[in-house]
């Protein structure tokens, strides 16, 4: 589907390549195209035809040229590989940019074979389970092999860099640069707040807490039930209450565990909404648990908000709360989580809200937005 005239010669296109639209990556995609700064752009989109992207064209739609989509049934890399082909075949594309490992090991062949400049941003981090044994092995040769013929990597933190070159350590790109990620940091700062405490029929006694993030290992969200389950099983703090913002392939799951432990009182599972900054400042507290991180964008957001943030140390979320307020815990441990948010409830939030202006200038996705198209320049030459 054609959404505006591409008939514009002069305009540069870019071709997108998303295998997993979800996530980060989902919002990266969002923040970033709205915020690019120069209109001698155009982008097209080679994605999987499934509910993420749809929530995507929701947000951008209008913004992008052309979307090409692929089933994501049978071999979802084999049919992205060929959709790349076929938009290639289709429009005239300056540049590729693959998002993620997947896309980028679909998309460097026909790259290559049309002699288009190609890049790839990283958006997650790399973990030694995903190279065990001879298949793990066989990856971890075939992903530097393809990484070393990028024109660029790009990777949204300093972390995620360091863990990429940890991981491939035969890794040898021509080119590889830190762009750390933003957020719509005004639309947080200037949103006003959900009355969600209402919504859920809590009273303002009661403390509210926000977890926004997919339902996945990564998130850490069993080590948030297990520090509710301290605070109200071993402390008797019966008042504390969690609105679960996100989706996942693991989401009964949590949600079984939430009931083992009897906390189903205090765990509230919130249907999808595309914005949140309303109900994230509805909160009296964020919290992410999370385990790793390629760059935490919810806390970016939260920052943003002014809204008390508890995070855990681990890789790529703890570059982005250095020289901020939030309130630091150890990862992976429940009861530092639970100290953590006994904190939050006893302190104040007039420092969040000091720190707001600071945090909308750190974290503005502009700033992204603007040395990516600096780094296409680089490229483009």
């Amino acid at each position: 589907m054609i959404i505006s005239d591409i008939s514009q010669d002069h305009c540069k296109s870019v071709l997108l390549v998303v295998r997993w639209p979800v996530g980060g990556i989902r919002t990266f995609l969002e923040y970033f195209i709205k915020a690019f700064p120069d209109d001698n752009y155009r982008f097209f989109v080679v994605g999987p035809d499934v509910g993420g992207l749809e929530s995507l064209k929701s947000q951008i739609g209008p913004l992008i040229v052309e979307w090409f989509l692929f089933s994501s049934e049978g071999n979802a890399a084999l049919s992205c590989y060929k959709t790349v082909r076929r938009a290639l075949n289709k429009r005239r594309i300056d540049l590729i940019h693959a998002h993620g490992f997947t896309s980028a090991l679909s998309t460097w062949i026909p790259g290559k074979f049309s002699k288009i400049p190609i890049l790839m941003t990283s958006h997650d981090i790399l973990k030694d389970n995903q190279f065990l044994g001879i298949a793990g092995f066989l990856k971890k040769h075939l992903l530097t092999f393809v990484l070393n013929r990028y024109d660029v990597v790009h990777s949204v933190s300093i972390d995620a860099q360091k863990n990429l070159y940890a991981m491939l350590p035969n890794l040898n790109v021509r080119q590889h640069v830190v762009i750390v990620n933003g957020v719509n940091a005004e639309r947080f700062y200037k949103a006003e707040p959900s009355n969600l405490k209402s919504e859920l029929n809590l009273s303002e006694t009661d403390v509210l807490l926000g977890f926004f993030g997919r339902f996945m290992n990564q998130k850490g969200f069993r080590y948030l039930v297990d520090a509710i389950s301290i605070l109200k099983h071993c402390h008797g703090l019966d008042n504390i209450h969690v609105a679960c913002f996100g989706s996942g392939a693991f989401i009964r799951e949590e949600m079984a565990e939430v009931e083992r432990q009897c906390l189903t009182n205090n765990f509230n599972f919130i249907p999808f909404i595309s914005d949140v900054s309303g109900a994230m400042k509805g909160c009296d507290g964020v919290v992410m648990p999370s385990l790793w991180e390629a760059c935490g964008l919810v806390a970016m957001e939260a920052l943003c908000a002014g809204v008390p943030l508890i995070a855990s140390d681990c890789m790529g979320l703890r570059e982005v709360i250095q020289d901020t307020p939030a309130i630091r815990v150890k990862k992976e441990d429940a009861a530092s989580l639970a100290n953590g948010i006994k904190k939050c409830i006893s302190g104040s939030k007039q420092e969040f809200v000091d720190f707001m202006p600071m945090a909308v200038e750190r974290f503005d996705v502009r700033h992204t937005a603007t040395q990516i198209q600096q780094m296409y320049e680089q490229v483009l030459r």
